[in-house]
This record gives C-alpha cells, sequence and structure tokens, in this order.
C-alpha cells in the first residue's frame, strides 16, 4: 500500500491554492493537502507537521516564503520544496538554489507544471534499487558516495565483475545500473548485453574514465541509457536518472544571470544601485525587527524609470542579500 504524501501549498492567491489542488487531485496520489496564505503559518506547518512536498510563494504576507523556508531549513527541515514568484526575481532563485530547493515557478504557470513535480516527488521518495558495478572498490565506493548525493533515494548494491552482476540480476529487478566499461574479464559492453537479456527494461548506465566517441555510440546503440565519464557528481546523476524515469529535469535557473542591483553591505548600511535606472537606495539595517530602516534614495538624473516603480524591488533584494549572508535573525 502506498504511504500518503503530506503536501503544503502557501499562497495568497486564492487562483494559485486551486490550480495547485486541482494539480494535486489528478495526480491520483495519496495526498494530504495543507492551505496557507501567509509565511508565519508556513513555517510552522513546516516545522511541526513533517510536509513531503511543498509550493512556497515568494511573497506572503507576515513572513516571506524565502525566511519561511530559510527558518525551516535552519531547523533542519527536508522538505522537498518548489518556490514562486511573479515577477521573476533573480536574487529569489540565488536564495533558491542555496536553500536547496527542487524546483522555481514562475507565475503564472500551467496546472500540468506543478503535476510534474508532484509525480516528480513521488518517484524520487520511492526506493530506486542500483547496482554498482566496478572491479576497483575504491571507485565503487566513491560512486556509492555520488549516487547516494543524488535527490533520488538509492538502496545500493554492488558487484565487483559482470558475472556477479548477472547472478544478482537474476534475483534481483535494479532500476538503475553504473557499469564500468574497462573491466577484466568480460567487459562492460558485453556485461550491458546480456544484462539486457535479463531484465530487457533496465536503465544501464555505462562509465569510464576513457573519452572514445566510437565506443560511447556502440554502447548507446547496444542499449545503455547513458554514457558517463569519471568523476562525474551527483548532479550529472539526478540529470540521467530524470531523463531514464521519464522525469522533467528541474531548471532552476533565469535566462538573465545577472542580478538587478549592484549591493554593498559597509558596518549597518546597505546600500544597492539599479543596474538599469541608476537609482541607489541606502538603508540602516538591523538584525531585528524593523529589518530595514531610514531608507534613502538618490535618484539618478534624467531616468525614464521612477524610484518608486523600483524602490519595492530594492528593500526585496536587499533583505534576500542580508538573509544570504546570515545576518538577520532566524524568524
Amino acid at each position: 500500500m502506498q504511504r500518503s504524501i503530506s503536501m503544503l501549498i502557501a499562497d495568497d492567491s486564492h487562483t494559485i491554492q486551486q490550480l495547485l489542488t486541482d494539480a494535486a487531485r489528478a495526480s491520483k496520489l495519496p495526498l494530504r493537502l495543507s492551505v496557507t496564505d501567509n509565511g508565519r503559518d508556513c513555517l510552522t506547518l513546516l516545522n511541526g507537521s513533517n510536509v513531503d512536498l511543498a509550493f512556497i510563494d515568494v511573497h506572503m504576507p507576515e513572513l516571506s516564503g524565502t525566511d519561511a523556508f530559510w527558518s525551516a531549513r535552519k531547523q533542519g527541515i527536508k522538505t522537498f520544496v518548489t518556490l514562486m514568484s511573479n515577477p521573476p526575481a533573480v536574487e529569489a532563485v540565488e536564495m533558491a538554489i542555496k536553500l536547496q530547493a527542487y524546483e522555481f515557478l514562475f507565475k503564472p504557470f500551467a496546472a500540468q507544471d506543478a503535476l510534474n513535480i508532484i509525480k516528480t516527488y513521488a518517484r524520487i521518495s520511492a526506493p530506486t534499487r542500483v547496482l554498482v558495478v566496478d572491479d576497483s572498490s575504491t571507485v565503487r565506493q566513491l560512486v556509492q558516495k555520488i549516487v547516494r548525493g543524488s535527490v533520488f533515494n538509492c538502496d545500493i548494491t554492488e558487484a565487483c565483475d559482470g558475472e556477479t552482476a548477472l547472478a544478482l540480476s537474476r534475483t534481483t529487478e535494479y532500476d538503475a545500473v553504473f557499469l564500468d566499461y574497462n573491466m577484466p574479464g568480460m567487459n562492460g559492453l558485453a556485461a550491458l548485453k546480456r544484462l539486457l537479456l535479463i531484465q530487457p527494461s533496465a536503465n544501464i548506465v555505462m562509465i569510464s574514465a576513457e573519452h572514445d566517441e566510437a565506443r560511447e555510440h556502440r554502447t548507446l546503440a547496444s542499449g545503455a541509457c547513458a554514457f558517463l565519464h569519471k568523476p562525474f557528481s551527483s548532479q550529472d546523476v539526478d540529470r540521467v536518472l530524470h531523463t531514464a524515469f521519464g522525469l522533467r529535469s528541474p531548471n532552476l535557473k533565469m535566462e538573465k544571470s545577472e542580478p538587478n542591483f549592484d549591493v554593498a553591505i559597509e558596518g549597518s548600511t546597505i546600500r544597492l544601485a539599479h543596474k538599469i535606472s541608476g537609482h541607489i537606495f541606502e538603508y540602516l539595517w538591523s538584525s531585528r525587527p524593523p529589518y530595514l530602516r531610514n531608507g534613502v534614495v538618490r535618484p539618478a538624473p534624467a531616468c525614464a524609470i521612477a524610484p518608486a516603480q523600483v524602490a519595492s524591488v530594492a528593500e526585496k533584494a536587499a533583505m534576500m542579500q542580508l538573509r544570504s549572508a546570515h545576518l538577520l535573525a532566524a524568524a
């Protein structure tokens, strides 16, 4: 029987709440929903309700979504989080990456986008049986460490050669096999072909320290789902397994790679220069609310963008920077 999944929706927009609720129902998964429209309750639920999966808006009353998320992470909460925002904010995305959010959705988004994330969580959190095949015990240990660093919940078995891998695959069905190409006796390509005879649907990832394009083509043509070159990372494992299981990989980035402001913190002053308009915003900052005080605006001359148009964004950017630098007290 599939376990129940606790899902939190934290957004002050009733439209977004309904969209995410509809996506949850469409998933056909055993989801228990909690819904809140403010950041303070979001933090309370994250800290005390064993939330598995959460969609959190960046901008909410009482406490911002990023502040709630940051505070929960400080408490060791490992919830699978997707942050949401409108308009797109580079600083919020950077914070999401630092806090190890899974994804960032920019409004407006479709119910299908949320549904994809919900289904991805269900697959990622389920046990993934992995077989690591390499003749070097040191390499096997290293690959195990890398695979365990991925977002997937991996249960790993080792094999020191192709024959052992074949014997294990006759009694256990593996979701993924990381198979070394260069092994004494039966090499990786021969083992790949025989493994697929035993488990035709196996996701076999060939690994090798050598770069040989012809070899890679032969391996993929023989049924491997991917070819990874040593050394590879946990992010490479994530990418390969997302593709192997038909999941959409997260896109936690923005086309615009530079932040909107140049920010400097000097003692108790934080200064932000808006890159497009040239307006400068200065605040005295405090580690306790109100965090930003005595705001001063130094408008750029002859600018079509009024300072008021970017003032609220400047405040949010200042808060993001202070939070990122761990200069503010936890909520």
